[in-house]
């Protein structure tokens, strides 16, 4: 017989060897594959930096994000660069209000555009070199008065495409017009973006996007999308929103589009393999495409950015914009705020800008410029 000394040990041995177990069991089956414990827990929202609404006592018009630089072009023309260990300095300048500017994919080139057409191409990696400057016309002299709504440089700076009344891509080498790109079509015509991604140049519209030989410039297809909305070219890929959904389109793996009649001379159209889809709200909301960066993509509705996971579609973080989503107005109905962004070629930094015009006066005019709300914020791109 034990004695009951020696029972009460045994017992609270056993207890204790239990609780072990217990809690290694807890450990284990909160252990996620790769050693970490738990699932991830949601990251903090990044943090939105304001940027200066005026450079060198000139308004700010329009930002770009560098590999750590912002640059910011101004209404009398002046293009300024900033990074983070040194204020804005200036950079070059056009004839004009600059509209659009422009990184290439590699962040080394920066592309600048006037309110009247001139180019200019600025080595950020060489800052003191030679400037080089261009005008850019309208493909139809009954359109002259279009300003560049998109802007795009390939890696090595030497060419540059600009849509006015149609997309051109002028070779800097030399000093001549610019090349009309073929393919526009009712169904693809006013491009939201663009850009030269490899050996390819891709323009995206509100139902397709175009892709060219970025060496002939010779349509090589036209990729239709499954509903209308904006997008926004990526590698290999279109990051897509309609009024509820995002979408992640494959633009090189297609499949037929029934019924699809080809133009003489052009590839017939296809339709786009949908890799992910994300309903981002049940409210009816025009979705704007931000940023993908691979693992994360960014979308923007009704004034708030929504950074998500395509492979899982778990939301990582949502950030509500300082700024209304609807504009000011003695008019009904009332104009919807007007957002950009800019995504950094390193992916590490976002540039949202945002813009209202005033309530009682064309923005077009001087007055109407000057009386006009510009914000701009600058944030750390997450990771999942």
């Amino acid at each position: 017989m034990l004695s009951g000394r020696v029972v009460v040990a045994v017992l609270a041995a056993a207890v204790a060897m239990g609780m072990l177990l217990s809690l290694l069991v807890l450990r284990l089956g909160n252990a996620s594959p790769d050693g970490a414990a738990g699932p991830p827990r949601p990251s903090a929202p990044p943090r939105l930096h304001p940027l200066p609404r005026t450079v060198a006592g000139q308004l700010v018009v329009t930002v770009a994000a560098g590999n750590g630089t912002v640059v910011y072009g101004t209404a009398d023309g002046g293009v300024y660069a900033a990074s983070t260990h040194s204020g804005p300095r200036r950079i070059t300048g056009l004839t004009g209000r600059v509209v659009k500017l422009a990184f290439d994919r590699g962040g080394r080139w920066l592309a600048a555009a006037s309110e009247f057409g001139q180019l200019a191409v600025v080595d950020t990696a060489h800052p003191d070199s030679r400037v080089v400057r261009r005008w850019f016309r309208t493909d139809s002299p009954y359109a002259a008065e279009i300003p560049p709504s998109q802007l795009a440089i390939d890696t090595t700076g030497t060419r540059v495409a600009a849509q006015t009344d149609d997309i051109g891509i002028l070779d800097l080498h030399g000093s001549g017009s610019p090349h009309w790109l073929p393919g526009a079509t009712y169904d693809c015509s006013g491009a939201r973006d663009m850009g030269f991604v490899g050996t390819e140049f891709i323009a995206s519209y509100d139902t397709c996007a175009n892709v060219w030989n970025a060496s002939t410039l010779r349509l090589e297809r036209q990729v239709y999308f499954p509903s209308l909305g904006n997008g926004m070219v990526g590698h290999g890929r279109i990051l897509y929103g309609t009024f509820r959904h995002a979408l992640l389109l494959n633009y090189l793996r297609t499949s037929p589009l029934p019924s699809a009649q080809a133009a003489p001379g052009q590839p017939r159209p296809v339709l786009g393999d949908i890799i992910a889809d994300k309903t981002v709200g049940t409210r009816r909301s025009p979705i704007q495409p931000v940023a993908d960066a691979g693992r994360v993509a960014a979308v923007l509705q009704d004034a708030r950015l929504f950074f998500w996971e395509p492979v899982s579609g778990r939301t990582l973080a949502t950030v509500p914009l300082p700024f209304p989503s609807v504009c000011a107005s003695v008019t009904k109905p009332a104009p919807p705020a007007q957002f950009s962004t800019s995504f950094s070629p390193d992916h590490k930094n976002l540039v949202v800008s945002a813009f209202c015009p005033p309530p009682d006066i064309d923005s077009n005019s001087e007055e109407g410029r000057r009386r006009s709300t510009y914000r701009y914020w600058m944030l750390g791109y997450p990771s999942p």
